[in-house]
């Protein structure tokens, strides 16, 4: 650069009118550049992997807002106000309610879109603490119809095997057990969802199953959410891939366990296009006493992991693939 001024020195005035307008155009360029669109999804994305844990994991390129967004770790400082954006800056309530409000209104479309969708089929794959324990991750394959409200599961990693079936109004409101291993000699059991068998490795009942009841369960906690002002953080984050799909990206952090018993954070993948979650992770508060932070606290404290994929909308169920005499199943 320094040879190149001392060698414009020599030009002539056409040269320096000529270098002149040169760097005009550049600096125009530069100008452009910083002024355009963000990328359009799909180039330069951030993406995540399905680990043996199916934690977050971003894309090298992820910027560090984002990846101290999603570990809880002080973030880069950020550039200062100016007075006019700060006065321009509504309420804490309201910046922390206007994420919320996007995320709620998202996920009543996804609703929306669901209802208008007869059948659907998925692998649904979930951790959960049940009782002070946390249980394997399980993947499920699963059929679900929504009228009436039909769902059959198929175990494939865990009890590998094992079936499950319920349909809305049928057999005096009780599931239809087939154990799997060992067990799928035995013949199949009749209980209610909700018993104390039936839960045992599970912290919902199989009437509240697939996304509608994911989707169902969520804007219940939001809603109470909204209305008395829990969060001490609610963000939208730069988009992500899961599962082959781009998806909004939701953190939201709660003030303490007296305003929230339950949960101290969430991290939710809502798909775009279907305005549903294919990705949750709830986390708990820590026991008293403990000193860990960011990743590790995440992983002492995780209550709840969901994700579904290899969704596929509109198969067509029949009534028959809600029976036990379906030619597939193994109820005996």
């Amino acid at each position: 650069m320094l040879s190149w001024l001392r060698h414009s020195l020599r030009w002539n005035r056409e040269q320096k009118a000529n270098g002149l307008a040169g760097m005009i155009a550049f600096g125009a360029l530069g100008i452009l550049y910083i002024e355009a669109p963000p990328v359009p999804a799909g180039s330069g994305i951030q993406r995540i992997s399905q680990t043996k844990s199916r934690a977050i994991v971003l894309h090298a390129t992820a910027s560090p807002q984002v990846m101290a967004s999603i570990s809880g770790a002080p973030a880069p400082a950020a550039v200062a106000a100016t007075p006019e954006t700060a006065a321009a800056a509504s309420s804490p309530a309201s910046q922390l309610a206007s994420p919320l409000q996007q995320k709620v209104e998202l996920l009543q479309a996804g609703r929306k879109f669901l209802m208008e969708c007869p059948d659907y089929t998925a692998v649904f794959s979930k951790q959960e603490l049940v009782g002070n324990q946390l249980l394997d991750m399980q993947d499920i394959f699963l059929k679900c119809r929504h009228q009436p409200f039909s769902v059959y599961l198929l175990w494939l990693s865990g009890d590998e095997g094992r079936e499950v079936l319920y349909v809305d109004g049928e057999n005096d409101g009780r599931m239809i057990v087939h154990g799997g291993g060992w067990k799928a000699r035995l013949p199949a059991l009749t209980i209610s969802p909700d018993s104390s068998l039936a839960m045992q490795e599970s912290r919902y009942p199989v009437t509240r199953a697939g996304l509608l009841g994911t989707v169902d369960m969520t804007l219940s906690v939001h809603q109470e959410d909204l209305a008395q002002d829990r969060l001490s953080r609610c963000e939208q984050l730069e988009d992500q891939e899961f599962d082959g799909r781009m998806c909004h990206t939701y953190i939201t952090e709660y003030k303490s366990s007296a305003t929230s018993p339950t949960y101290r954070k969430s991290i939710m993948l809502i798909d775009k296009e279907w305005k549903v979650p294919l990705y949750t992770r709830n986390f708990g508060w820590p026991n008293p006493g403990e000193t860990a932070t960011g990743d590790a606290l995440d992983e002492a404290t995780l209550i709840e992991f969901y994700t579904f994929t290899e969704v596929a909308f509109r198969q067509q169920l029949a009534t028959a693939e809600f029976q036990t005499t379906h030619e597939e199943y193994q109820f005996k």
